[in-house]
């Protein structure tokens, strides 16, 4: 970072800390907030100046610091515009100092590496701890699942949500134990996909959303900071191209990710633009809200499918194969649990369990069986 962006940077940061580690825990005090997110509040405001000190000082760290930092901010400023605590200028001045930080992290070049690095790592552990939680609870404690989110929903809906956020922690536990780039390559966007979407689609249900419980904080932080963070690491990796000298995907599996990408894509752009269409034809009761909320990760595993057919190798898509199959599995064994609710004189439960039992056994079958993933050598 040149000396006239990071003397930029300084003057941004210090201008960003005094509302975040200054007058929200002041707020959070004097509106007898509770003592959760009070102690939220100073956590905020210490990640602030520690972003603050790690650029003084030019830590290699300091921009990852700055990103966690900013997204707090953001997440303050949401609260700030949800419950009208203040809509005026003040909290432009400080969307728009949120908005020139992000962009000079993304303009400072990062060192490209072709390994996935301990930081990354760090941040794929992050994204596990919420998406294992959320998925433990909504598969096996469905009736308790008010601990984790931010919103009741039943049983059936509860582990649904499950199935797919242990798909989602599956994702992340199989990236820490990546060593290339390549590897995580088509996961990481698919990161900034499923979470940004579902912070995108929070925003116009912000009634919904009770700000006295500490979940909507975590809530709103991780679906701001996650995807600006797996934007920004694949953004300053997108030179790194390099395939693994492997043996080429195999036609069949291509064949595959290219019907799977195509038809959740389609299903998920449905229930994102037309969620009133799409509630009625759902194979049991479900909400706008709740359609808007399944988009965000289909969509996600609908265009990872697809960025996958670039790939060359089975190391590259091995992850989405893995994780999309725990996901497969998992609605399938809770669709089971809940039969009783599928009306079976509706097409849609048939087309439910039906494709979720091929998606099953196809995954199963391509982590299984190698020559089904792979080509044989030429020789």
């Amino acid at each position: 970072m040149n000396q006239l962006w990071h003397k930029t940077l300084l003057c941004l940061l210090m201008a960003q800390f005094v509302g975040l580690g200054i007058l929200f825990p002041l707020h959070t005090v004097s509106a007898h907030l509770s003592i959760a997110i009070q102690g939220l509040s100073f956590f905020f405001g210490g990640l602030g100046l520690l972003a603050l000190v790690s650029v003084a000082l030019r830590k290699d760290w300091a921009l990852w610091a700055v990103l966690a930092a900013t997204s707090f901010k953001l997440t303050i400023d949401l609260y700030a515009w949800a419950t009208q605590v203040d809509r005026g200028v003040l909290l432009w001045l400080g969307v728009t100092i949120n908005i020139a930080i992000i962009g000079i992290a993304f303009k400072t070049r990062q060192p490209v590496r072709a390994e996935v690095t301990a930081l990354q790592k760090i941040f794929y552990a992050s994204v596990l701890v919420l998406a294992f939680l959320i998925g433990l609870w909504g598969l096996f404690f469905p009736a308790q699942s008010l601990q984790v989110l931010p919103f009741a929903v039943p049983p059936l809906h509860a582990r649904f949500l499950g199935s797919m956020y242990l798909s989602g922690a599956t994702f992340m536990a199989l990236n820490i134990l990546a060593s290339r780039w390549s590897e995580v390559r088509v996961v990481t966007p698919m990161i900034t996909v499923w979470t940004g979407m579902l912070g995108f689609i929070s925003l116009f249900y912000l009634d919904a959303f009770n700000w006295q419980r500490i979940q909507v904080w975590i809530w709103f932080f991780a679906y701001i900071g996650f995807p600006l963070v797996a934007a920004w690491i694949a953004w300053y990796q997108r030179s790194q191209t390099e395939h693994p000298s492997r043996s080429p995907m195999a036609p069949t599996l291509r064949t595959y990710l290219w019907v799977q990408g195509g038809l959740v894509t389609t299903l998920a752009l449905c229930l994102l633009f037309a969620p009133g269409a799409m509630a009625p034809l759902w194979p049991w009761k479900i909400t706008p809200l709740l359609a808007h909320i399944y988009s965000a990760p289909f969509l996600s595993y609908g265009l990872g499918s697809l960025y996958a057919l670039r790939q060359k190798s089975w190391l590259e898509v091995r992850i989405l194969v893995y994780a999309t199959l725990v996901f497969a599995a998992a609605v399938l064994a809770a669709s089971f649990i809940h039969i009783g609710l599928f009306d079976f004189k509706r097409i849609a439960p048939w087309l439910w369990f039906g494709g979720f039992a091929l998606s099953t056994i196809a995954l199963g079958l391509f982590g299984a069986v190698p020559k089904l993933r792979s080509q044989r050598p030429q020789f």
